[in-house]
């Protein structure tokens, strides 16, 4: 164990040393001899040792000034006091000191050897603490997240580069506070701030994650998840918390674009792209709703089937685009005179389907018709030219026309060409006498 260590043994009698060296030699990685205090200063700065073993009682030095200054530099550094004095006020400058072990002359080999193995012990567990920190601190720091090991006093013992990274006034202090730490002109995470996790979990014991708002220094706004765990002793207490901040802006971006962007493809896949009215789909969902709240209150809705007149002729004398713009202004103008509960779909090329809610009666669906058909009384202006068209209307009432979407839609369908044959321009509700 002694083999990977140095020492300093500060000795001015030379029998002493010989006996030291003849006992230890072997032991140590090297044993460096000092006769005097410039000797031994001047051996501890330029080899650095790993133990000093000293008596206390040598001319022209003041050992314990020695020992005070060589602590100073490497605080860590074991010191045995290999003494025949045993006065009280040496013992209790000893002890003030720190002293490790004060072993009385005569030596005893055995009691040399095990407080100098211990003191072997004591510095392979401190270098092995120091690897596990450098070892945990390159771990850390490959971590892109701000991590922070936070003393019960909000005190931050250690962190890693990202967290440094963050900035704040005391950043860089030996133990700056956690909520120091941050490159914010506001949000939460101050001292005293109800959303604080770390307070929260030093009154749970459980583990905490709050949502903060952080705006930097440039005046952008960060939105931060703050993680924020319990550490626990053997016994179950909690002796620290590790907080863990993940700047979670750029994924509340792409989730909300993803959000619009569906949205967008939703209304795409509902939609008809010529007239922007509900497609067959969206009627159909429009139509079942309607179903389910009828059956639960009661009452009628009517589904309207128009179709345009000699749609055929207009798209084969006036051009396709000409009747694409004339469905468009078709559509605008029965969107127009419907209300807001009522649905106006295309159901495919000069199909539409409207699907009025809440009739009072009949009669109230005869008026819609009438609107409806004299709504094409005046022209379309489209590209400068007047655009004459009519349309036939065919008409089914729930629940006495049908109980499902695709029954009532049928028989609309059918009551719409028994418009169109006799004459057209007009409208017609559904009978059986139809079939």
């Amino acid at each position: 164990m002694l083999k990977n260590f140095t020492l300093l043994y500060v000795e001015n009698n030379e029998e002493a040393i010989e006996t030291f060296l003849s006992a230890f030699k072997e032991h140590f990685k090297a044993i460096f001899i000092a006769r005097n205090g410039d000797e031994a200063m001047s051996i501890f700065e330029s080899s650095h040792p790993d133990i000093l073993l000293c008596e206390i009682q040598i001319p022209d030095i003041n050992s314990f000034e020695m020992i005070e200054r060589m602590r100073a530099t490497d605080p860590n550094l074991p010191v045995i006091i290999n003494s025949v004095f045993s006065d009280t006020p040496l013992l209790l400058q000893s002890i003030a000191l720190h002293v490790d072990n004060y072993i009385l002359k005569p030596t005893d080999i055995e009691v040399m050897l095990k407080a100098l193995e211990k003191a072997a012990r004591v510095l392979n567990l401190e270098k092995s603490l120091v690897r596990s920190h450098r070892m945990m601190q390159t771990i850390i720091d490959e971590i892109p997240d701000p991590i922070m090991y936070i003393e019960l006093d909000f005190s931050v013992s250690m962190m890693n580069k990202a967290a440094k990274e963050l900035g704040g006034e005391d950043v860089n202090a030996l133990l700056p506070k956690c909520y120091k730490i941050s490159n914010t002109t506001s949000g939460a995470c101050a001292d005293g701030s109800p959303l604080c996790p770390i307070e929260h979990v030093s009154k749970t014991k459980k583990p905490s994650t709050q949502r903060h708002i952080h705006t930097d220094k440039k005046g952008k706004k960060h939105h931060i998840d703050v993680d924020a765990r319990p550490i626990f002793d053997s016994e179950g207490a909690v002796v620290a918390y590790l907080e863990i901040r993940r700047d979670i802006s750029n994924y509340l971006d792409v989730q909300n674009q993803l959000l619009h962007e569906t949205k967008k493809l939703t209304h795409i896949s509902m939609h008809d792209s010529l007239t922007h009215l509900p497609n067959r789909r969206l009627l159909a969902d429009r139509i079942n709703h309607a179903i389910d709240r009828k059956t639960r209150t009661g009452g009628e809705f009517a589904i309207f089937f128009i179709d345009l007149d000699h749609f055929k002729e207009i798209n084969d004398t006036l051009g396709h685009l000409i009747g694409d713009q004339l469905l468009i202004h078709v559509a605008k103008r029965i969107r127009q005179m419907t209300r807001k509960g009522d649905t106006v779909a295309r159901n495919g090329g000069d199909e539409f389907v409207l699907l009025i809610d809440d009739g009072i009666s009949k009669n109230h669906f005869t008026t819609v018709a009438e609107k409806i058909l004299q709504l094409f009384k005046t022209p379309f202006l489209i590209q400068d030219t007047e655009v004459y068209s009519a349309c036939s209307i065919g008409i089914s009432i729930f629940p006495q026309d049908g109980e499902t979407a695709e029954t009532l839609l049928n028989h609309a369908d059918i009551a719409m060409y028994a418009s169109k044959e006799a004459g057209r321009q007009q409208f017609a509700f559904y009978s059986p006498a139809l079939v």
